[in-house]
């Protein structure tokens, strides 16, 4: 499962509005094989998703994603000017330059 961070989920809840959630996934693609996909959802009915329901705000997870998301942490980081989240992943054996992203 992944964790979520108190300034990740404060963000999650600001930003979607009155949507119902977020779906996450690993889709191939980027320079180094899998990049995050990560969208703001309204229907969280997919049959291929696992949803962690956090009482106001839902996940969902695209299945065939979870080995390679066990273990991670989405978190909100401020650096500057720049705000974004961002995936803390153990499992990620390394990443493209450009940051987008990852090999498992």
């Amino acid at each position: 499962m992944i964790e979520v961070t108190d300034e990740a989920y404060e963000k999650l809840l600001e930003r979607a509005g009155d949507r119902g959630g977020v779906r996450i996934a690993l889709k191939p693609g980027g320079c180094a094989g899998f990049e995050y996909k990560f969208d703001y959802i309204d229907d969280l009915s997919e049959p291929d998703d696992l949803v962690m329901d956090f009482v106001t705000f839902k996940v969902a997870i695209y299945r065939m994603s979870l080995p390679m998301l066990d273990g991670a942490t989405l978190d909100w980081t401020v650096n500057g000017i720049n705000e974004e989240f961002i995936f803390r992943n153990p499992n990620e054996q390394s990443k493209c330059g450009c940051g987008v992203s990852a090999i498992f």
